[in-house]
């Protein structure tokens, strides 16, 4: 993991501190399950876990009602609602994914997908988790870095096309951990939520440069700066409604407080660019989440997802000619990408609980659940992702 860790939750560390100092101990605390995404699919990749308000909770134990895991996007997954209350819920995926595709950016160009885990509790309206993404093999694009707010453009050319400089980045190792916390609360019709996503990224990278005089390579390519690990954090604010039978729209602001990361020049003799757009930005997502169901057994789950940027992302210059408008491009004000998927949660094992207490144990549930994205880049994307993006994959739920 990177270096610079122990700053970048301290907002969350904080929110965990006075949760457990309100009397929980550890097995207490951990309650149902919420991006990514998610799958941060992910944020189908939010990590956050949408609470169903008190209209979408059921008591017959032979029925459930969806909740969708983890933020920026990352999953769904059903919660039962006891005839008695249960002391707390947990909720934990593993899966597969293609690619891990964050907000219509490709983080894995060319790798063979990835594998995700999610945990997360729930207790008092509070919701406390951790997701965990990790690349497969090698990932690779043509372009300066690999990331979410770095590597602005591909290939810088003079005179015409006749001399250019083309980056080729190998990304040999993408680890994403997030943490995150939030609460949840009922305002007649609508549902507030609010709370802190931590994200600390390891990555491994490396990117050469090619020189080519009139279509021919002048010199063995050379290797240049590019990004490395990063670590951000975002407060987020979110108002859904749950009062549109099969239908939950929902819309959320992020707003970054923390934004740092293993950076380097570009030819670093010279003193060129950094890479990484460090600005404090934003953006405002949009979702609609459908439930349906098919059987008692099998739901179908709909997603529609827009969002605007305030600087938060990185849009390539178009026929930039100066190597700093190659290397970082321009920070993004606009609508950065519209998505739509659906998963198809099908219910492998219920049991019952029973207590004669005041808490009744879980029921316990456990989901196939397999999954499919479709990504279209509103504004222009950064290489390494393309206009259009399809991916897709399966992951096991267990809601407890």
């Amino acid at each position: 993991m990177p270096t610079v860790k122990l700053n970048l939750g301290s907002l969350f560390l904080v929110a965990v501190t006075l949760f457990c100092a309100t009397g929980l101990s550890y097995a207490q605390a951990i309650g149902p399950a919420v991006e990514a995404p998610t799958t941060h699919n992910g944020d189908p990749n939010s990590p956050l876990i949408e609470i169903p308000s008190a209209q979408q909770n059921v008591t017959d134990s032979s029925s459930a009602s969806n909740v969708t895991m983890a933020g920026e996007y990352k999953s769904t997954k059903e919660v039962i609602e006891q005839e008695k209350p249960v002391f707390w819920a947990w909720a934990a995926d593993v899966g597969y994914e293609s690619q891990y595709n964050f907000r219509g950016t490709n983080l894995t160009p060319g790798a063979d997908g990835a594998v995700f885990v999610d945990a997360e509790v729930s207790k008092w309206n509070f919701t406390l988790g951790v997701y965990n993404v990790y690349q497969l093999s090698t990932a690779h694009a043509t372009s300066w870095s690999i990331g979410e707010g770095g590597g602005g453009g591909s290939q810088l050319a003079f005179f015409g096309k006749d001399v250019t400089f083309t980056p080729t980045t190998t990304q040999s190792r993408f680890d994403e951990v997030d943490l995150f916390l939030q609460y949840h609360l009922a305002l007649g019709p609508v549902d507030l939520t609010f709370g802190n996503v931590a994200f600390f990224i390891d990555r491994r990278a490396e990117t050469v440069l090619a020189l080519r005089f009139f279509g021919t390579k002048l010199f063995p390519p050379f290797h240049v700066g590019t990004v490395g690990g990063e670590q951000f954090d975002r407060l987020f604010l979110r108002l859904s409604t749950s009062r549109i039978p099969y239908i939950t729209p929902s819309i959320t602001y992020y707003q970054t407080i923390l934004n740092s990361g293993e950076d380097a020049q570009v030819f670093d003799l010279s003193g060129g660019p950094l890479h990484r757009n460090d600005e404090l930005g934003g953006y405002l997502e949009g979702k609609l989440r459908g439930n349906f169901t098919i059987t008692k057994w099998l739901n179908f789950n709909p997603y529609g997802v827009i969002s605007y940027s305030f600087h938060d992302r990185t849009e390539p210059i178009a026929n930039a000619t100066t190597l700093r408008d190659a290397v970082r491009g321009r920070s993004l004000v606009g609508f950065n990408a519209a998505q739509v998927g659906a998963e198809l949660p099908a219910r492998l094992l219920h049991t019952v609980g029973h207590s004669t207490g005041p808490y009744a144990p879980p029921d316990i549930n456990l989901y196939l659940v397999p999954f499919v994205w479709y990504s279209y880049h509103i504004s222009d994307p950064t290489p390494g992702t393309e206009r259009n993006e399809w991916w897709g994959g399966a992951k096991f739920t267990l809601t407890f």
